[in-house]
């Protein structure tokens, strides 16, 4: 009795035999259970993990602080990929006081924050 084993297809033909056999089914069953699970895996992108500000003013073109550091940006603008959390910004427009205020972030979620200068 032959132990070997025949593995044909229309583009592929291989004779297995002994422990090349058993090598082949343990590759075949976790090739088969990995593509075959797929469709039961949820995956999370990127941006899920991260969060969003949204800044505007009124005046806009104030100077953007984040963390009392200057970004370089002026408003309207966005910080992106932010982590989870409590942050402070301050905005600063010549001739209005400062403004500064403290914005919680969450995963995924986009953060609008509207700043109108008043006069002192």
């Amino acid at each position: 009795m032959d132990s070997s084993f025949h593995f044909s297809s229309k583009y592929l033909h291989i004779n297995f035999g002994g422990v090349m056999k058993k090598i082949f089914f343990v590759c075949l069953v976790n090739i088969i259970c990995v593509y075959g699970c797929r469709e039961n895996i949820v995956e999370f992108k990127d941006e899920d993990k991260f969060g969003k500000i949204l800044i505007n003013s009124s005046p806009g073109g104030a100077d953007i602080y984040f963390e009392n550091g200057k970004t370089g940006k002026v408003t309207p603008d966005s910080l992106t990929n932010l982590q989870p959390g409590n942050y402070s910004l301050k905005l600063r427009l010549n001739g209005y006081p400062d403004q500064t205020v403290t914005v919680n972030v969450r995963s995924g979620q986009k953060r609008s924050i509207n700043i109108i200068f008043l006069g002192y």
